[in-house]
Order: structure tokens, then sequence, then C-alpha cells
């Protein structure tokens, strides 16, 4: 059965670096991902809170305030951690907004902090199977 895992980036771009990434992990654990991806934060609570995952790539800013229940990542961070589906599961947070307010939280809420600036896709591929073997 192959792994699961759900990237919630509003960044196209961002989420082809994530599936890059998870390629690369692909030759590390010597098996399968099936990749799930959102766009929004309304249908990435939707797919946290009712779909288990082996990881999940979450991003803070999802330009989609229009939308009735729209959060910002770090609340779905915190609420992913709390309920639904996924308490267990490692949550990197892959953020443009690098500053160290925002790390603290996240490694207060039980994520993993992840900054885009300097993404190295062999690096952050490491980083996912290390914590998908765990599981």
């Amino acid at each position: 059965m192959p792994y699961k895992v759900l990237i919630a980036d509003d960044d196209e771009g961002q989420r082809k670096s994530h599936g890059f990434a998870l390629e690369v992990v692909t030759a590390i654990l010597e098996d399968e991902i099936a990749i799930d991806e959102t766009a929004t934060s309304v249908d990435t609570w939707e797919k946290i809170r009712t779909q288990p995952y082996n990881l999940i790539i979450l991003d803070n800013d999802f330009k989609d305030n229009n939308l009735k229940g729209h959060l910002p990542g770090i609340a779905l961070l915190q609420l992913a951690k709390k309920e639904g589906a996924n308490r267990s599961t490692p949550i990197f947070f892959c953020s443009a907004d690098a500053y160290d307010t925002l790390k603290s939280m996240v490694e207060k809420f039980g994520g993993f902090y992840l900054p885009k600036v300097g993404y190295d896709i062999e690096k952050v591929a490491s980083l996912f199977a290390e914590k998908m073997k765990k599981r």
C-alpha cells in the first residue's frame, strides 16, 4: 500500500517543488507515494479532518480569504493536531513567512518548520522520508 501525502499550498509552483521532493522520497523509501493536492484552506481542512495521511505539507498564507471557513495555515496545523484523522501525522509547515515567532508557533503546535527560501529538494526529501519511515 503506497504512502499517502497531502500537499496544501495555493502556489502551484511550490506544489510542484514538493512533488519533485516526493519523487526523491519514493527512491529513498523504495515505495510509491499517492499525492493529494489542495489550493485553499477550506479544502485543506476537509482533507486533513477526514482522510489519514503519512505526511502533510502545509502552507501558511492561503489566498482564499473570500471563502467561508478560511483559515491561515497555522490554525490548520493547530486544528490538525487536536482533532481529525491526522493528530499524529508529521506536518511540515513550509512558508515564505520566515520569522522566528512563526517557527516557534509551528514547533509549539507539533509541526516541523521548513522555510521556502533556500528550498533544497534533496535535503527536504531526506527530511520527509525520515518522518514518514517512523510511522
